[in-house]
């Protein structure tokens, strides 16, 4: 499967995200909403990323139908949108929670508690730290981290998450791991990486830096990534409640 930017983004003023589902809810804004792009142009690139929206054995019963699926942390309710227009025949919650949420041991054991017996859980997880980094780009990294240590926000949760799933009793354990890159030195699925980093870096910068150094503060962060080849990893984990 390829995607590039177009798919989400009509022209700078009109809102066009992943699917025509969250048109109908959300509407048209009538400025660019930059966030909620950004959210949807994520969800597409980590559905690339792992050839789908799910990767738990459970096509068939999802064709069928009757099964109740629930999405912690739904955000815009992207994944949702498709997922219920993919199997229109099962039930589907979504619900958010705080970005500040650190406690990830009850969080999982509260979602084992109210799997059925069989179900199967998706825990899809960002890895902080970075690979192959310049100078720039590892003190911004340090910045956010520091940040992010600051509000109690555990960045580490990737190295624990199937030790907690253990910890539960969920069993058949799979890993999945894909290198993200950042900067625009990778367009392996077309504008969505340059995309997606570029805001976010500029995101990032805009915490830390004068707002009228923004743009030159951008290009050389984004000159130092390319130069490096500088990524992260994803981490999705699925297991199974027996």
């Amino acid at each position: 499967m390829g995607t590039s930017s177009s798919k989400y983004r009509k022209d700078v003023n009109c809102f066009d995200t992943i699917s025509q589902y969250i048109l109908s809810v959300t509407g048209i804004p009538k400025k660019f909403d930059q966030e909620v792009e950004q959210a949807g142009l994520r969800h597409c690139i980590v559905r690339e990323f792992f050839n789908g929206n799910f990767s738990s054995p459970i096509r068939n019963e999802l064709n069928f139908g009757g099964l109740r699926v629930l999405d912690i942390g739904c955000g815009f309710g992207a994944w949702l949108f498709e997922m219920s227009a993919d199997f229109q025949k099962c039930h589907y919650v979504g619900v958010d929670i705080t970005p500040q949420y650190n406690e990830w041991d009850s969080l999982i054991r509260e979602s084992v508690r109210v799997l059925r017996s069989g179900g199967y859980i998706e825990i899809t997880e960002t890895e902080m730290v970075t690979k192959n980094v310049g100078s720039s780009v590892a003190k911004l990294i340090k910045k956010v981290v520091d940040l992010l240590n600051e509000k109690k926000i555990g960045i580490l949760i990737v190295d624990r998450i199937e030790e907690v799933m253990k910890s539960n009793n969920l069993q058949n354990i799979v890993r999945y791991e894909r290198n993200f890159p950042i900067g625009s030195w990778n367009y392996d699925l077309g504008d969505a990486f340059p995309t997606y980093t570029c805001n976010t870096l500029r995101n990032a910068l805009i915490r830390f830096n004068d707002p009228k150094d923004i743009d030159n503060e951008l290009k050389k962060f984004i000159t130092e990534a390319n130069l490096y080849r500088t990524y992260f990893s994803l981490h999705k984990f699925v297991s199974q409640k027996i």
